[in-house]
């Protein structure tokens, strides 16, 4: 099992926006998925990708607001994205590997804690 501890805010996926025939993500959004990126390839320590179906739990924590609104945090699904996007290529060669996603998120410290694991199929 592979587990990954980021003390990163978690940015949940936007979708792509377009400047004519130019298309680029959110700053905030490439930003976080890097980040992650570089924590899950020191969670690997220099492992080859798996190669299997895979099975991703993710937490998301961050720190609770002064006023709840109830667009703050974006959907789960959405956070669930960020983390399949950064951790492909890394923690398994394509997010179509990935067979079953569980995601939770919470007010804490800021952090994203995630386990990838090989599965039978």
């Amino acid at each position: 099992m592979i587990r990954i501890d980021a003390p990163l805010n978690p940015v949940p996926f936007k979708r792509v926006m377009t400047n004519g025939k130019r298309r680029y993500n959110n700053a905030k959004y490439t930003e976080f998925k890097e980040e992650l990126g570089f924590f899950a390839l020191k969670a690997m320590g220099g492992r080859a990708p798996l190669k299997g179906a895979v099975r991703i739990r993710a937490h998301f924590s961050r720190r609770k607001p002064k006023k709840i609104t109830s667009r703050m945090w974006g959907d789960v699904d959405n956070h669930l994205k960020s983390v399949l996007d950064a951790l492909n290529g890394i923690c398994y060669e394509d997010d179509s590997q990935v067979v079953e996603v569980t995601g939770t998120k919470s007010y804490g410290d800021p952090r994203v804690l995630i386990e990838v694991e090989e599965v039978a199929r």
